[in-house]
Parts: C-alpha cells; sequence; structure tokens
C-alpha cells in the first residue's frame, strides 16, 4: 500500500486521479484549512488537524481533531473526535464510537448512522495487545522534550526513561505521566518545530494508562517507563 503526505493545497490538488495501486493520503496541517474536492480511485483519506473534506462517491474517510467531513453518495466515515463537523448526503454511512456525543447533519433520509461499541485504545488504534508495545513520541532536534521546563526529558536511543511523579489518573494532558501516540504522525498535533525528530519506544503493558472517559485525543495514550529503539520517519520506519 502507498501512502502520501498532504500538507498544503497545492500538493492536493497535485494528485492525480487515480493511482495505479492502493494509496492512502494522509492530509494533515495545523496551521491553514485543506480541502478535499475530488476523490480518487483506489484510495482513502485520512484525515486530522484542521483538513476539511469532501468525500464523493466510493471514498472512504478517518476523521480525527478538528476536521471538518461532507460526504456524499456512498462514502463511508469513520468518526474518532467529538469535535469534528459531519454533514451526510446520499447514501453516506458514518461509524461512531458509543462515546462520542456529535452532532451530525443528516441531508438524506437515506444515509444511515451506525454506533458502534468503543473496545478500547488498542482496538481503536489497530495496535496488537502484546506484552511490549511499540508506540511514538516527537522529540526535539537533541532528544529532548517539555524543553527548559522542569518536565524536561531526555529521549537518547537506547535510553530507559522512568517518569518520577508517576500519577496519570488526572486530565490526558499535563504532569505526572508520558505520552506517547500510536502513530509518528498523530505526535504532530502536540509538537511541531524545526529538527524535531520521531522515536519508537517500547512499553509494557503494564506501564501503560488509557483514559476510557470521552478521551480528547483517541490515538494518545500515558505510560510510565519505556526504552527508545530507535529514530524513526513520521510512518514508524527506523532511520
Amino acid at each position: 500500500m502507498a501512502e502520501i503526505i498532504v500538507t498544503t493545497q497545492a500538493e492536493l490538488d497535485a494528485l492525480p486521479d487515480k493511482f495505479s495501486e492502493y494509496t492512502r493520503i494522509y492530509i494533515q496541517n495545523t496551521k491553514q484549512r485543506v480541502l478535499v474536492t475530488k476523490a480518487w480511485e483506489n484510495s482513502s483519506v485520512v484525515a486530522w488537524g484542521n483538513s476539511s473534506v469532501e468525500a464523493w462517491e466510493n471514498s472512504s474517510v478517518e476523521a480525527w481533531g478538528n476536521s471538518s467531513v461532507v460526504a456524499w453518495e456512498n462514502s463511508v466515515v469513520r468518526v474518532f473526535s467529538s469535535t469534528i463537523k459531519l454533514l451526510l448526503h446520499g447514501f453516506s454511512v458514518a461509524f461512531l464510537p458509543i462515546t462520542i456525543n456529535l452532532n451530525i447533519g443528516k441531508k438524506s433520509e437515506h444515509c444511515h448512522i451506525q454506533i458502534v461499541q468503543d473496545l478500547g485504545w488498542f482496538e481503536r488504534n489497530a495496535v496488537e495487545k502484546t506484552e511490549k508495545v511499540i508506540f511514538y513520541k516527537k522529540v526535539s532536534k537533541d532528544f529532548k522534550t517539555q524543553e527548559g521546563t522542569a518536565n524536561e526529558t531526555l529521549w537518547l536511543v537506547g535510553s530507559t526513561v522512568d517518569h518520577p511523579k508517576w500519577n496519570p489518573c488526572g486530565h490526558e494532558c499535563g504532569p505526572g505521566k508520558f505520552h506517547a501516540c500510536s502513530r509518528p504522525y498523530f505526535c504532530d498535533e502536540f509538537r511541531n518545530q524545526q529538527g524535531d525528530r520521531y522515536v519508537a519506544v517500547e512499553i509494557g503493558l503494564t506501564d501503560l494508562y488509557e483514559w476510557k472517559e470521552n478521551p480528547r485525543y483517541p490515538y494518545k495514550i500515558g505510560f510510565k517507563t519505556g526504552k527508545v529503539l530507535y529514530e524513526c520517519n513520521k510512518f514508524g520506519k527506523q532511520i
């Protein structure tokens, strides 16, 4: 499967009308809204940040963060955040976890909204639940996070990092835990500075903490201790 990252409207408009192999298109832009106004054959779209998607024909869309989606004809939309703006037309179908309270506009009596049971963080993020799992962090060019604060942490490859004040039971954000994401590119929502790197971190199941009550960031998870395995690109490939 091919993967393409789109960060500007110009890059989006330059894509071909169809692909020779199944292609997943990632639309990422936290500063300027990117609008999808065409559908691709043999493709699916993953939108997060401030992306806006119009899905036509047989398109498939995964919506995260503050994305806005208008679905037409036979489109299928999976929603992962209560901040999504969703409008359905034609025979579109939307899948919503039962934990999400979302106001959806339906413009056709043939649209269908399917409420599905949220089976937990691992199922939601398509991550196999094993004794040790690899997640991802985005760090500075010097492999640090929270630089210049009391929570500054060094994430050197080969090191094991342990949180000195483990207390994950409060809010998703803030002190008391480290944070990791199921995919490296999801970390872009939390930091985006020149020279930033991605690292893969191995974490034991007993050191993880999942926020189950209407998480704001359903792709983020808390952890106490992790071993930094390697630096990687935004798709998790070791570099």
